[in-house]
C-alpha cells in the first residue's frame, strides 16, 4: 500500500492524492482532475507521487487519465517506464482503444501519449498543442525570430516580415514518426489532425533570414 504522506508533488505532501483520485474515478469531478494536474504534471514536471499515481490511473476508465499518465511517463522515461511497466501496458491499450472515437483535439494527445507510453517521444503536447488553433510558434534556429506557423492560412509569419508559403509534407515521403502519426491519423477518419500533421513534418521559411525548417524539428 502506497504511504502518500511519504511522497510529494508540485506543492508539498501528496496526502491528497488518493482522494482526488477517488473523486476522479467515482464521480468524474473536472475540479479533482484540475488539481491532480496541477500537482502531478505541474508544468509537464512530476513528481514521487506522479510516478505512484500511474497504476491508480490506469485503473481509471477515462480519457483524462491516459492523457495526465502520458505527461507524468514522459517527463519520467525510461526508467518510469520500467518500474511501472504492467500499468503502462493497460495505459497504452486503453489509448489505442480511444482513439478511434476520440474528438479531433483529444485524438492528438491521445497519439503522443501511445508514442510516450512505447518510449518513441519524451512529450505529449509538442504536436498536439497546435492542433485545435492549427497553429505552431516556432524560433528560427538561424536568426532567432519568433515564427507562427498558421497551418489554415498556409503561411509562416513573422512580425514586420512578409508571409512565406508553408510545405506541407508529401504523405508517400514521410518515414518514423511522422508517417506513423499521420497515417493513423487519415486511418481513424481524422482530418484536422492528418492535415496539421503533415504542416508539422513538413518545411516552413523563416520570413525574417528565409532559411527553411521542419516545423517537428523546432518543436518542444
Amino acid at each position: 500500500m502506497t504511504d502518500w504522506s511519504a511522497l510529494s508533488h508540485a506543492h508539498g505532501s501528496a496526502e491528497n492524492i488518493p482522494g482526488l483520485l477517488d473523486r476522479v474515478a467515482t464521480t468524474n469531478d473536472q475540479d479533482a482532475w484540475s488539481e491532480l494536474w496541477g500537482a502531478l504534471c505541474h508544468q509537464g514536471s512530476t513528481y514521487p507521487a506522479s510516478y505512484a499515481a500511474l497504476p491508480h490511473l490506469a485503473a481509471i476508465d477515462d480519457v483524462q487519465a491516459v492523457v495526465l499518465a502520458g505527461g507524468i511517463v514522459a517527463d519520467g522515461g525510461d526508467e518510469v517506464r520500467a518500474e511501472h511497466a504492467a500499468a503502462i501496458s493497460t495505459l497504452l491499450a486503453r489509448a489505442n482503444e480511444l482513439l478511434p472515437g476520440a474528438d479531433e483535439e483529444t485524438y492528438a494527445y491521445l497519439v503522443e501519449s501511445v508514442l510516450t507510453f512505447e518510449g518513441l517521444v519524451d512529450s505529449v503536447d509538442a504536436l498536439a498543442w497546435g492542433v485545435a488553433d492549427e497553429e505552431y510558434e516556432i524560433e528560427c534556429p538561424e536568426c532567432g525570430t519568433a515564427t507562427l506557423i498558421l497551418v489554415a492560412e498556409g503561411v509562416s509569419r513573422a512580425d514586420d516580415h512578409p508571409d512565406r508559403p508553408l510545405r506541407p509534407a508529401d504523405p508517400a515521403q514521410l518515414t518514423g514518426i511522422g508517417r506513423r502519426v499521420y497515417e493513423t491519423a487519415a486511418n481513424h477518419g481524422k482530418k484536422k489532425v492528418a492535415r496539421v500533421f503533415l504542416h508539422a513534418f513538413g518545411q516552413a521559411t523563416c520570413p525574417a533570414c528565409g532559411i527553411e525548417v521542419t516545423v517537428a524539428d523546432l518543436l518542444s
